[in-house]
């Protein structure tokens, strides 16, 4: 590979990253959305805001779905861990 394909490879790479990094925010902003809906089921069902059980079957499910893929098991479960504390942040503001 001589230097200005691997210019274009680094432009192009770096292209498809900003689409996907807003297409994970989307997501973010679409999963936290979904906080107030939660927090007043949780509070009709007499469940606390942390779920021990659903955090558990979280990490469960992950792990089997990481298990055919070669990521880092641990930072991988850290992200969702950032998006279940973002979760919970934003179910704080309705209760």
């Amino acid at each position: 590979m001589n230097k200005q394909q691997a210019e274009q490879l680094l432009k192009d790479s770096r292209d498809k990253i900003d689409v996907l990094d807003k297409q994970i925010l989307d997501l973010i902003v679409e999963r936290t959305s979904l906080a107030q809906d939660i927090i007043t089921s949780k509070k009709a069902l007499g469940i606390d805001l942390f779920d021990a059980k659903r955090e558990e079957a979280i990490h469960k499910k992950l792990k089997g779905m990481l298990d055919e893929i070669n990521i880092d098991e641990n930072l991988v479960l850290e992200i969702f861990d950032l998006l279940a504390t973002i979760s919970k942040e934003e179910q704080k503001k309705y209760l």
